[in-house]
C-alpha cells in the first residue's frame, strides 16, 4: 500500500487585519489537534513557539506582568492527513481519494474555525470554511508529488434565469423598502445557492419566518376586521404554521397551496419541521433539506 499525505494551511482569522485576529491560549499552540472526519484522521495544528516571543505565525500576543504569555494572535493554522491507497490505482483512482481527503480536511478546518468563532464573533461567521492559504498532496511512499484535484478555495454556483431589475421594483424598493418576506427568501437563496460556504441552517431558519410572516400578512389583508373567526383564532386552532397554507387559507380566501400544489404544500411541510427540530430538538441540517423550496415564489 501507498502512503498519500494531504497538507493545508488555512488563515485563522476571517481577515488578517486588527481587530479581526483571533486569540488562542497558549497551551493550544503546544498540541495538535485531531478529528475523525468518515474515514480520514485529521491532524490540526497552530505554528509551534521555539524559543518565545515574538516567534513565526503569530503577530500578536498578551502576557503578565512577568513576561508569561496569556494570549496568541495565531496568522494560521495547519491541517494534514495520511491514507493508504492500492499501488495499482489508476490516475482518477486517486483523484477521488484525494477529493475525499481534501474534503474531510476543509470539514476539520472548518469545525476548527468554528470553535474560533463562537468564542470570538468578531473573527468571522461560524459556518464560513476558512481561507485555504496552500494545499499539497504527496505519495510519501514513492517520493512523488501529486496533483491536487480542487482549488484553494471552492467557488459558488452560478444562478442563470433569475428575473431581471424592473422599473417598478426600483420605484416601489426606493419609496417603502423591499418586502421584508421577499428580503429574508432572498437571504435564505444566497446562502445556499450564491455562497462558497453554505449555511443550510440559517437558510432553513430564515426561510421559515419568511413563509410564515408572508402567509399571516397576505391572509390579514383578505380579512376585513373584526372577521369572526379572526385569523389568530384560526391559527390557534390548527396549530402548526404550513397550516396557513392548507386549511386556513382555505377557510380565509377559498383556495390553498394544499389543493393547488401539493408537491409544493410537501416541501414547505418539510421546511417548517425542519425548523421545528432545529428549535426543539437541536438539530441542525448538514445540508439542505428543501433546497427547491427557496427557489418558488
Amino acid at each position: 500500500m501507498n502512503e498519500i499525505r494531504v497538507d493545508a494551511v488555512f488563515q485563522a482569522s476571517s481577515e488578517p487585519t486588527v481587530g479581526r485576529m483571533c486569540q488562542i491560549d497558549p497551551a493550544v499552540a503546544a498540541q495538535p489537534l485531531a478529528a475523525r472526519v468518515g474515514a480520514f484522521e485529521v491532524v490540526l495544528e497552530f505554528p509551534a513557539i521555539e524559543g518565545g516571543l515574538p516567534a513565526p505565525g503569530y503577530v500578536s500576543w498578551s502576557s503578565t506582568d512577568a513576561g508569561e504569555p496569556t494570549a496568541l494572535g495565531p496568522t494560521h493554522f495547519t491541517a494534514h492527513t495520511v491514507f493508504l491507497s492500492a499501488p495499482d490505482t489508476d490516475d482518477s483512482g486517486i483523484q477521488d481519494e484525494l477529493k475525499g481527503a481534501i474534503t474531510a480536511v476543509r470539514f476539520a478546518a472548518a469545525r476548527l474555525s468554528d470553535a474560533l468563532r463562537v468564542e470570538q464573533p468578531n473573527v468571522g461567521m461560524v459556518g464560513d470554511i476558512p481561507r485555504m492559504l496552500s494545499l499539497t498532496a504527496r505519495d510519501t511512499t514513492r517520493g512523488l508529488e501529486l496533483k491536487v484535484p480542487e482549488p484553494l478555495n471552492p467557488g459558488y454556483p452560478i444562478v442563470r434565469g433569475l428575473p431581471v431589475l424592473s422599473a417598478g421594483a426600483a420605484v416601489n424598493a426606493l419609496q417603502d423598502g423591499v418586502s421584508p418576506p421577499r428580503a429574508l427568501l432572498s437571504q435564505a437563496r444566497y446562502l445556499t445557492q450564491s455562497t462558497s460556504s453554505p449555511q443550510p441552517g440559517l437558510a432553513v431558519l430564515l426561510g421559515a419566518v419568511a413563509a410564515e410572516t408572508y402567509a399571516k400578512q397576505a391572509l390579514q389583508s383578505c380579512r376585513p376586521a373584526g372577521s369572526s373567526p379572526s385569523l389568530r383564532s384560526l391559527t390557534q386552532a390548527h396549530g402548526t404554521a404550513v397550516e396557513l397554507y392548507g386549511p386556513i387559507a382555505q377557510g380565509v380566501i377559498g383556495r390553498s397551496l394544499e389543493a393547488e400544489d401539493p408537491v409544493l404544500w410537501k416541501d414547505l411541510g418539510q421546511l417548517f419541521a425542519t425548523r421545528n427540530k432545529m428549535a426543539h430538538r437541536l438539530k441542525t441540517p448538514t445540508h439542505l433539506v428543501n433546497r427547491s423550496g427557496f427557489g418558488r415564489d
